[in-house]
């Protein structure tokens, strides 16, 4: 008795793709619904088709939609024949990088490579020490202290000086709009209202401000105040500066509508300031000492 030759293996099917006779029964379901609505729609005229077309149209559902729960299960639960374990993987050089030969690079010097391909891995935990050393107290250096505002007069120069009073003018309720007199100091600043009624380019008021560090203030430094309100024809005007005025220059401005403020005038605005108000003074005030 001859032996039989074995049949081959065949080749197995793939899940994802249906058969073929479950294709027809889909398209045979699809022309089931087809004809299953075009005769309810001819049942508006003539009722006796309604039973016809729904028994077409629910054998149609039935048909398409086996078909296609099929095709889900089929898909969702995939042989598991098929499933490639990971060493087959590395077997044949898929799957994450092999580590590098003793003594040799991972990556060549000048090599260029994609951040989004970086693996993290975690740090090594460090040795732990078995008689950790004793910790030093911490040496406690007590903060800089802050210059008082008599101390700032004298200390800052002309220009801080300049930038506090504009500040300081500006806390006011003005719009300062400031022409500096250059590196000697001083500044000419014309004090805009903010209020609609008031011309833009119309000010309400002047303020000169000089430091004039260990001298006096005498009437002839006022007296360009002076030509500038009447300029402008404005009825009032301000001086202030870090040091004093003589008695001639106080009766001065005194008659001529002028606030001059020294150093206790100018402290005393800065003491009626907010607490935010005068950090900002003094942020300027020690700026660049």
């Amino acid at each position: 008795m001859a032996a039989r030759n074995p049949s081959p293996p065949s080749k197995p099917r793939d899940p994802g793709k249906p058969k073929a006779r479950h294709s027809y029964v889909f398209f045979i379901g699809l022309l089931a619904i087809a004809l299953g609505l075009t005769l309810l729609v001819m049942s508006l005229e003539s009722k006796g088709l309604r039973p016809a077309g729904a028994v077409a149209l629910l054998l149609g559902l039935v048909m398409a939609g086996s078909y296609l729960t099929n095709r889900l299960y089929n898909e969702a639960y995939a042989d598991p024949l098929a499933y490639e374990p990971p060493w087959s993987k590395l077997a044949r050089g898929a799957g994450p990088p092999r580590l590098p030969a003793p003594g040799k690079a991972a990556v060549s010097p000048g090599t260029a490579f994609s951040m989004e391909k970086l693996i993290d891995f975690p740090a090594a935990a460090p040795p732990r020490r078995a008689d950790p050393p004793a910790r030093s107290m911490p040496v406690h250096v007590p903060p800089a202290p802050v210059p008082s505002w008599t101390e700032l007069f004298d200390r800052m120069s002309p220009q801080q000086f300049d930038s506090v009073c504009v500040a300081l003018f500006g806390q006011s309720g003005f719009e300062p709009r400031c022409q500096s007199h250059g590196v000697p100091g001083g500044v000419t600043i014309w004090l805009h209202s903010r209020h609609a009624h008031q011309g833009k380019e119309t000010p309400a008021a002047v303020a000169l401000c000089k430091q004039w560090k260990g001298q006096v203030v005498d009437l002839r430094e006022l007296y360009p105040l002076f030509v500038l309100m009447k300029a402008r024809q404005l009825k009032r005007g301000t001086y202030a500066t870090a040091s004093s005025y003589t008695d001639n220059a106080r009766q001065f401005a005194k008659d001529n509508n002028i606030n001059a403020l020294d150093k206790v005038g100018l402290l005393g605005l800065i003491a009626g300031r907010t607490p935010a108000q005068q950090q900002a003074l003094l942020a300027l005030a020690l700026a660049n000492t």
